[in-house]
């Protein structure tokens, strides 16, 4: 596979990306309907609305900070909880490959999301030994996009790397 054939599979992959997050955002506007529309306006809101969605909103801010962490989310502080019922379909968790940076990673390493790290560090090492800049020293411009593309592999290398070692 040439390096412009390489990069243009990359930028695909990444406007991918771009439509699959702007799908989901629109499946979340079609499942919560006006609430999530009221839910980016806070002026038209009522009271007792506007402290579920805060209270709904440092709840998750709290999950996520705990996944980040690896353990579990921390009790909110000693405000009362809302008596309100529970909603019947709650909005999909974030993952460690649900986040935007690490899916470009694993898609620039041309793996599935959510690899073990093994997995990761054989593609890593397979692109690198075919798209390494030494071996595309005949042509300036080869090189410079072999520099580059080389030093994407390496970024969403150690993104990947961070990200399951901890």
């Amino acid at each position: 596979m040439s390096i412009g054939r390489r990069l243009i599979d990359l930028a695909r992959a990444e406007l991918n990306s771009l439509l699959e997050k702007a799908a989901q955002s629109d499946e979340e506007e079609d499942r919560y309907g006006d609430a999530a529309r009221r839910a980016s306006d806070p002026g038209s809101m009522s009271d007792r609305e506007l402290e579920e969605e805060i209270e709904r909103r440092r709840q998750a801010r709290a999950e996520a900070e705990a996944a980040a962490r690896g353990g579990r989310p921390r009790p909110s502080s000693a405000r009362p909880r809302s008596s309100s019922p529970p909603r019947s379909s709650p909005p999909p968790r974030r993952t460690a490959a649900g986040d935007d940076a690490i899916r470009k990673a694993y898609a620039a390493l041309e793996i599935p999301a959510g690899s073990d790290f093994e997995t990761v560090r054989r593609s890593y090492r397979t692109l690198m030994r075919k798209y390494h800049p030494d071996l595309h020293t005949g042509a300036p411009e080869k090189q410079r996009a072999a520099t580059d593309l080389a030093q994407r592999l390496t970024e969403a290398y150690k993104t990947l790397e961070k990200q399951l070692r901890r």
